[in-house]
């Protein structure tokens, strides 16, 4: 590889590549080919390897370096018949790896992102008895519903009467991925005695949660402005937010 590393961090992950390649060399080189029987296994394995590199913290020259010296070592044992097959065996496995490497990397660049969403969507009181959530970007269904529960053992813990959910900051408020979190949290029976203040939806995804929150039989209330939904938290609450002339 192009950087110095610890032989011993990459051994079972070749020694699996090795393995296979030997299962491969029983059949005849004309059944060298993409997705054929003969290479199944050879696949695999490298699917793993590429994989394998990703969450190591590999590049894609690292994936590209193992196959390719892989395959120079196997051309120095091969028939001179049997090197055209080889170079055609290892350039689909070149991708197969490359395919597997990118594949895993942007499942962890996600599930980092995911992390990060979680972990950064403020969930806050206004006031000790005025809980508020203020959704960010494309969060994943599960993130979503990390998030959610916080607010509801939120309000569970203040005995809040109102709950304040901002979408102003979301892509898209009335994506599946959303409606189908809201409509799980909506399920909530300790939510029936609050009233949910939606702020910064469209209208029409406004109606969309209006429409769902009914059905579940959950107040929910939308609201241009956040300051709107503070004053009408605060009301409920039986506090009052005054403006200085």
């Amino acid at each position: 590889m192009p950087r110095p590393i610890d032989p011993r961090t990459h051994g079972a992950m070749v020694a699996g590549l090795i393995e296979a390649l030997g299962e491969a060399a029983l059949s005849p080189s004309a059944e060298w080919r993409p997705g054929a029987s003969a290479v199944r296994e050879l696949e695999k394995q490298t699917t793993f390897a590429g994989s394998g590199l990703a969450a190591g913290g590999g590049s894609g020259f690292d994936v590209a370096a193992l196959v390719v010296s892989l395959r120079d070592a196997v051309l120095e044992f091969a028939n001179a018949d049997e090197h055209a097959a080889v170079h055609q065996l290892f350039e689909w496995l070149t991708i197969i790896a490359l395919d597997a490497f990118a594949t895993a990397g942007a499942v962890s660049a996600r599930e980092r992102a995911d992390q990060q969403i979680e972990e950064g969507t403020p969930v806050v009181l206004i006031t000790p008895d005025v809980p508020a959530v203020l959704l960010l970007g494309a969060p994943s269904a599960a993130t979503l519903d990390a998030i959610l529960a916080r607010c509801l053992l939120l309000v569970v813990r203040t005995g809040a009467k109102s709950l304040i959910i901002d979408v102003g900051g979301v892509g898209d408020p009335a994506s599946p991925t959303m409606t189908e979190a809201a409509d799980r949290f909506f399920a909530q029976t300790r939510l029936q005695p609050v009233e949910l203040l939606l702020v910064g939806a469209p209208e029409a995804s406004a109606q969309l949660w209006q429409s769902m929150a009914t059905k579940r039989g959950v107040n929910l209330r939308a609201l241009d402005r956040f300051d709107a939904a503070v004053g009408a938290a605060l009301t409920r609450a039986g506090s009052s937010l005054v403006r200085r002339s």
